[in-house]
């Protein structure tokens, strides 16, 4: 009886269940259990048969007299079962295979046409050594979003290197902004962070609206307000419509952090704290997340003379999930505190000479530089570029000019799955469509955010930088060769079922069953309370995701693929029970590369068996024009993985 009287008002028995065992989970803390709330509906049930009924009512047990059934009994399994399994599956690997025979065939020395593909991208050729071999280098998120902006990079400048990591980069903390009286999280969800990160000297006048003022919530002053509000109201909507441009009522990803503000990243006193929370990270503290976070991505030589450490957010107007566009391991928050806090730990002095002593030696001309690429509108922006010496200041500006080409490029890429843009316009026109919908208030598909993910990729970036992955892969870098034991891989697979395999499953429900376990559509939602959504007066918390980010989306479970010897990832995934039951209940796939071998092993039954593609190598297409490609193709096959090929970069570049 309980299960069904709380199952008959979804979303909030398992709202109030979750504040329960994490009360932070709101911004204003409440005391609430699940008991609570189940003895406070009894009463009220109560009282409204005492008022129907008087005393002329008996208890259910009183006629009931079958046993209760039992919920959490094993459910026998049907055909019917079997064969959705089946096809399950044969949906899935459909399109895994494919994958898997583009990366082999990548991989393939002897393969002649793959080897004169991969001349700069391949294994085949040594990396660069030396400082000033390399423009620049970037880390972005493993975000597959990032996965055509690092490509579009690495198409315009030869000389650049792209890195991905989760897109808190090793820093956890809470973020207090400057006039802020809550924290924000910026970290994965399960962790809990011990510090405080406060911002302070903030340049920027935020920017109020008006027509929100407080004042029109008083009698007189509201009467009088709305009124002449309401004709302002009505031209501010016309002018949304029709010349949409940001303002203060739409979620701006940076206006998360001031640019020119100042940050309390190193903690001198250890008394510092607040509320329980260290100020600031000490020095062993700094070294401790700078070397785990260089070691985690395989970076630990070979620096070029500015490194990017590249954060992402979400601008939109029109878009009440506007957390489920920024950064996973941020919280659903923007990550740009994260990358300005680790970029200025790696360039601390005595951070670096104790990195050194550590076998990772930063040259002194190598300097670090924090950003945040807001994906729905493709802009970056860049902190404290003051600190750049001369030279690097020189090179920056070239840097930004190339970083300004790729989001051109990305942009364009992007349009094709947007009906409203015509995407065989020139690129700095179909940039500045992407730009005008993210502010649009009449654009329900600002950004379709993680819709179409399906791998994620922990390995170096020469297995995946000639593939056309169609920002699909979530992309984390690793090098198993500065890692043979697997100490390094453990911590990096830690949050890759929970943030990457998070993301999938909460697309795969939605995209499954969008009405029971998604959102529906999301245009006559309202927001309850700040923590939810219901569609139009239902009551009904909504689980998930709404349709307008899922429909494009394959339903199919996250396939992991590690490069390092199946023996090393399988002690990595066992590394805790929280990680290990990810891939044993096989809520996603995971596949490993072993390094010498080129052959894959598929994870099941509790090992790893040797699997062989059995995709032919003719149906491996090739993109000899990326132009034509993205003006010619509005949507990507589902089974399709594409490379493309160096030698017609340049065209795709040129174009």
């Amino acid at each position: 009886y309980l299960f069904d009287q709380q199952f008959a008002h979804h979303g909030w028995s398992g709202f109030v269940s979750a504040v329960e065992d994490n009360p932070q989970t709101l911004l204003d803390n409440k005391k609430i259990s699940l008991k609570e709330l189940v003895e406070f509906e009894l009463l009220m049930e109560l009282d409204a048969l005492h008022y129907a009924f008087g005393n002329k009512w008996q208890p259910l047990t009183n006629h009931v007299t079958a046993p209760p059934l039992d919920l959490f009994a094993d459910i026998p399994k049907t055909e019917v079962a079997e064969v959705l399994q089946l096809w399950q599956e044969g949906f899935e690997w459909s399109y895994y295979d494919s994958v898997l025979k583009g990366i082999l065939l990548a991989a393939a020395s002897e393969h002649s046409e793959i080897k004169k593909s991969f001349t700069i991208a391949g294994s085949k050729v040594p990396p660069l050594e030396g400082l000033g071999e390399l423009s620049f280098q970037a880390i972005f998120c493993i975000d597959e979003r990032e996965d055509s902006i690092r490509r579009h990079i690495e198409a315009v400048d030869k000389k650049a290197e792209t890195f991905g990591a989760p897109g808190f980069f090793g820093v956890e903390f809470y973020f207090q902004q400057q006039g802020s009286k809550f924290y924000d999280k910026l970290c994965p969800a399960p962790v809990t962070p011990k510090y405080l990160i406060k911002e302070s000297d903030a340049k920027s006048i935020k920017k109020i609206e008006l027509i929100y003022t407080k004042y029109t919530h008083g009698i007189l002053s509201g009467f009088f307000l709305s009124i002449g509000f309401g004709f302002w109201a009505l031209a501010k909507k016309v002018q949304m419509l029709f010349r949409p441009k940001m303002s203060p009522a739409i979620s701006n990803a940076y206006g998360h952090m001031d640019k020119q503000s100042t940050l309390t990243i190193e903690n001198k006193n250890i008394a510092d704290t607040e509320n329980g929370l260290q100020i600031g990270y000490t020095l062993d503290e700094m070294l401790t997340r700078g070397e785990g976070f260089l070691r985690g991505i395989g970076l630990i030589k070979n620096f070029a003379p500015i490194v990017y450490i590249v954060s992402h957010g979400s601008s939109s107007a029109n878009n009440p999930h506007h957390g489920a566009h920024d950064c996973g391991a941020c919280s659903g928050r923007p990550g740009a505190t994260n990358a300005r806090t680790q970029a200025f730990i790696l360039n601390h002095k005595k951070v670096r000479e104790l990195l050194a002593a550590k076998g990772i030696a930063i040259p002194e001309a190598t300097q670090f530089i924090g950003g945040m690429h807001d994906t729905a509108a493709d802009v970056i922006s860049y902190y404290d570029e003051q600190v750049l010496n001369a030279e690097n200041a020189k090179a920056h500006l070239i840097n930004i000019q190339n970083f300004e080409t790729a989001l051109n490029l990305n942009a364009k890429e992007r349009s094709r799955r947007f009906a409203s843009i015509n995407t065989k316009q020139e690129l700095e026109q179909v940039r500045k469509a992407i730009h005008s919908r993210s502010v649009s208030l009449f654009e329900p598909r600002p950004e379709l955010g993680h819709g179409t993910n399906t791998l994620a990729i922990i390995g170096r970036r020469q297995i995946t930088k000639g593939l056309f992955l169609d920002r699909r892969a979530f992309l984390n870098s690793y090098d198993y060769t500065t890692d043979e034991d697997g100490s390094i891989l453990s911590a990096v697979m830690r949050p890759i079922g929970l943030v990457c395999g998070g993301i999938n499953l909460e697309y795969y429900f939605s995209r499954v069953d969008n009405i029971k376990m998604g959102a529906g559509t999301k245009l006559p939602h309202n927001v309850m309370g700040l923590f939810a959504v219901a569609n139009s007066s239902d009551g009904d918390l909504r689980p998930g995701l709404p349709w307008q980010m899922i429909e494009v989306h394959d339903p199919v479970r996250l396939m992991v693929i590690v490069e390092h010897k199946p023996d090393i990832v399988l002690k990595a995934i066992q590394s805790s029970p929280e990680v290990f039951e990810w891939y044993n209940n096989e809520w996603v796939h995971i596949v490993a590369l072993h390094p010498q071998e080129q052959q894959f092993y598929y994870f099941k039954n509790g090992v790893f068996e040797k699997y062989e593609p059995i995709t032919n190598s003719t149906e491996i297409k090739t993109i000899h024009n990326m132009k034509q490609f993205i003006e010619g193709a509005r949507e990507m096959e589902t089974n399709s993985i594409v490379h493309a090929t160096e030698e017609n970069l340049p065209v795709y570049l040129l174009d």
